[in-house]
């Protein structure tokens, strides 16, 4: 076993440096890497115990992408999440089946048995989404669109499949009323299990009294949400979230309750500081890593290459079958919300699929006539679509870029001709928008990585006549000087440490008149949304100079 481990591990390292060089993303390595591991390593053990590793590592998949979730836009993009996570899974399962069986004229497939093999097809991967948008500045929305969709189209798929597909494949024959009651007694139940224990895991953490204890408290709130409603026949992946989604709600309203009874006290008193619950979701995220990189290489070793071949044309069918179905329902939703095309093209090729439709085809029976060949269908379409999307995705992506661009400045109402005009300063004050502005950031952050060293960003609100003047006077010509917001402008500090920002902090103070200035320092491992973070706390403090690292 720990041969296995230590070939995971190098795996994973190796993956890692490739990403850099390649600009590949991350899973799209691991996968090749697998394979080829497979031709020289024994990791049978990972295909043996595929369903248990998948088991171990969805609910440590699931934390990051949840913790960076933002309550307020996903309340706003919600009728458009529930429509790709619900509605689209729903219709587009009802396409595949009907379409294939009018056209079955060798297996002769039921429809429940069909509904087998097309649900798992409908849950996609959020990780993989996720690592292709951050390598390209993309709207927000749109972002939050794609991954809002894979984190909860999960759970639509899961409850179709185990609460719907497998009963009537079992014998059983549910009434369309019992299928309506199942599926709402499974959806509020989870929930109710999740919101449980996201409220025991707040307080776990809050007793903790060290980080690596208030870390852990965190993972075993999720795992413990995740066990309880999958033995209890309930969808634990709908738990989780739920369960991260409380803890966070209840993490992010300390110090705002108004009553001052025992319970709501103790709820008000302060549990963790911002900058180590910061440390917890950079952490989690590269834990999260490691799990999905494990998934992906235990896949390598469920279903033999030869088998793709032998269904190569099943495969095949089902691959652009659903990918058709897929761009008319996200088109539905592109159309009737007034979105741009181009939007459509890329939720369309963000629908990589995932482990998780490995773990509903796994489950079957062994006596299932056709998990043979369900399996090679399901993983082999798996695969085909990390591979043809992520490459198809990126090229589309690269050749988009300026349109993303002029996208992503409409979120910050920015209303721009062309491109050029993106680029510009501006007139009155110098500063570089909300958009630019944050692209030096992001190429801070890799030239920091690159060459490890530090730098800061320092905020703050002031008229237009001041700003000309710190644009005459205190810039270097190293620094950039830009936008956050509609009323924010910062200044990006290159290779500054705590100590030299400071110093910089004080000499500004002087011509802003005393009003309040925040500072974001950079630290290894810190992303953009982590550093606008810091910026959001230390700009809503009381102090005249507040740091945030």
């Amino acid at each position: 076993m720990l041969e296995v481990f230590s070939i995971i591990l190098t795996l994973i390292l190796v993956s890692k440096y490739l990403e850099e060089i390649l600009k590949v993303p991350f899973v799209l390595i691991v996968i090749i890497l697998a394979y080829l591991s497979n031709a020289l390593f024994d990791l049978s053990i990972l295909g043996e115990n595929f369903e248990s590793i998948m088991y171990l590592m969805l609910p440590i998949v699931l934390i990051p992408d949840v913790l960076g979730l933002s309550r307020s836009e996903l309340k706003e993009n919600l009728p458009n999440i529930f429509y790709l996570a619900v509605v689209a899974v729903i219709l587009s399962i009802a396409l595949a089946v009907g379409i294939t069986y009018a056209l079955d004229q060798t297996y002769h497939l039921t429809l429940f048995e069909l509904l087998i093999v097309f649900t798992p097809l409908m849950a996609t991967d959020v990780v993989s989404v996720g690592a292709i948008f951050s390598k390209f500045k993309l709207p927000q929305q749109l972002k939050l669109l794609a991954e809002g969709e894979s984190l909860f189209n999960d759970i639509t798929a899961m409850i179709i499949f185990f609460f719907i597909a497998i009963p009537f494949i079992a014998g059983s024959h549910p009434t369309p009323v019992d299928l309506i009651q199942t599926t709402l007694y499974t959806v509020i139940i989870s929930t109710v299990v999740g919101a449980l224990f996201g409220f025991l895991g707040y307080y776990s953490f809050k007793i903790a009294k060290d980080n690596f204890s208030q870390l852990i408290s965190i993972y075993v709130m999720a795992s413990l949400s995740f066990l309880i409603a999958d033995k209890i026949d309930l969808s634990g992946i709908l738990a989780v979230i739920i369960a991260v989604l409380v803890f966070k709600y209840l993490f992010d309203k300390e110090g705002h309750y108004k009553k001052k009874n025992f319970i709501i006290k103790h709820l008000n008193s302060t549990s963790s500081s911002e900058l180590s619950f910061r440390s917890y979701k950079k952490e989690s995220y590269y834990i999260g890593l490691f799990a999905n990189a494990v998934i992906f290489i235990s896949i390598a070793n469920v279903v033999s290459i030869d088998m793709y071949f032998k269904y190569k044309t099943e495969i095949l069918y089902t691959f652009f079958l659903t990918t058709l179905i897929r761009y008319f329902v996200v088109w539905l939703m592109v159309r009737y919300r007034g979105l741009s095309l181009k939007w459509n093209n890329i939720l369309t090729l963000s629908g990589m699929k995932g482990g998780l439709a490995l773990i509903m085809i796994v489950s079957l029976s062994d006596n299932f006539a056709y998990k043979e060949m369900f399996m090679a269908v399901v993983l082999g379409v798996v695969i085909l679509s990390i591979f043809v999307y992520t490459v198809l995705l990126m090229g589309y992506l690269y050749y988009e870029k300026d349109a993303m661009l002029l996208d992503t400045a409409k979120e910050h109402q920015l209303i721009l001709k062309d491109i050029h005009e993106l680029l510009a300063k501006e007139k009155k004050t110098g500063a570089y928008n909300e958009v630019i502005f944050e692209d030096f950031v992001e190429k801070e952050i890799h030239r920091a990585e690159r060459y490890n060293f530090l730098f800061s960003i320092i905020a703050f609100k002031t008229d237009t006549t001041t700003l000309k003047k710190i644009e005459m006077l205190y810039l270097r010509s190293s620094d950039y000087f830009g936008k956050i917001d509609h009323k924010t402008y910062a200044i990006l500090l290159t290779h500054s440490t705590v100590e030299t920002s400071l110093v910089y902090a004080k000499k500004l103070e002087k011509t802003l008149h005393h009003k309040h200035i925040a500072i974001s320092q950079y630290m290894p491992g810190d992303t953009v949304d982590l550093l606008y973070d810091k910026l959001k706390v230390a700009l809503n403090d009381k102090k005249e100079i507040d740091i945030e690292v």
